[in-house]
């Protein structure tokens, strides 16, 4: 056996060397070479979107009266079933027209005041309108009461600058209490400077009524009136009136009130009473009302 040490033949290595290199090669080309992939993007669920912008809308008040920047402002119209349609207001009955129909015009202004009137929404006043009501043409009154002071009532009617008012009157009870007829600068027959023209039935036997000529309601004188007559068929009252004054006449030309002044251009027709102290009862009727 040799001592000398064996050698690996170069011959082989050099084949290994090229076996190395050729699989290296062939590793790098691979890797070289290899398809690229693009990484696929996240997906986002639809709902998840969509819930984000729906929060949005829905919580954010959007004024409807704001216009962006630049562009014309514009006033929305008001929805149409908030309008509210307008009423018209239903006229009066003409005076003289309406006791015919069953009716006491909105015209006439109860005295004083505050008594209650309520409309019958066809121009008329619901009825009684306090001891008055319209029926055939006729203007009934039934008043009574237990005790008390006096008092007034009755029923104002606007007049025009100048003309005539003409009515009749017939009285059933007047018992402690006087019937009131005349021609007033304002509404209200106790103001005492307010002038007026006061016509009076004082509480009499019915056989025995007389018509009379009153000062005013306060101080009560009497000025001038006629002597007892019979009613009839009711006593026949006529008032005329100029811008300046007015005067009576208990037809036909029984009697002649003098002329009071009242220098006004809006006048007003009274029909009422005076109750009494005490205890009293009225009954009657005015009719044939007739306007010049």
């Amino acid at each position: 056996m040799s001592n000398n040490p064996r050698r690996i033949d170069p011959a082989i290595i050099a084949a290994l060397i090229g076996v190395c290199g050729t699989v290296t090669v062939t590793l790098i080309t691979l890797y070289a070479n290899r398809p690229r992939v693009t990484p696929t993007p996240t997906f986002i669920p639809p709902s998840a979107v969509v819930f984000t912008e729906t929060a949005t809308i829905t919580n954010t008040a959007v004024p409807t009266d704001t216009a962006a920047p630049g562009e014309p402002t514009s006033t929305p119209a008001p929805p149409t079933e908030t309008l509210t349609p307008s009423i018209t207001p239903i006229p009066p009955v003409p005076l003289g027209a309406d006791w015919s129909t069953g009716c006491i015009s909105t015209l006439w202004r109860p005295f004083p005041s505050n008594v209650p009137t309520i409309p019958r929404g066809d121009g008329c006043w619901q009825e009684p309108l306090h001891v008055f009501s319209a029926e055939n043409g006729d203007l009934d009154f039934l008043a009574e009461r237990a005790s008390g002071g006096n008092e007034f009532y009755g029923l104002f009617a606007p007049l025009p600058e100048s003309g005539s008012v003409s009515f009749r009157v017939k009285l059933g009870q007047l018992d402690n209490v006087d019937l009131l007829m005349g021609i007033y600068a304002e509404p209200d027959v106790i103001n005492i400077n307010a002038p007026g023209l006061l016509m009076i039935i004082p509480h009499e036997r019915l056989n025995k009524l007389r018509i009379v000529q009153k000062d005013n309601v306060i101080s009560y004188n009497t000025l001038q009136g006629t002597g007892t007559l019979d009613q009839g068929d009711g006593f026949s009252i006529t008032f005329n009136f100029t811008p300046n004054s007015a005067g009576s006449t208990v037809n036909p030309n029984v009697f002649v009130a003098s002329p009071i002044s009242i220098p006004s251009a809006q006048k007003w027709l009274f029909l009422g009473y005076k109750g009494l102290s005490g205890s009293y009862r009225l009954e009657g009727r005015f009719f044939a009302l007739e306007f010049r």
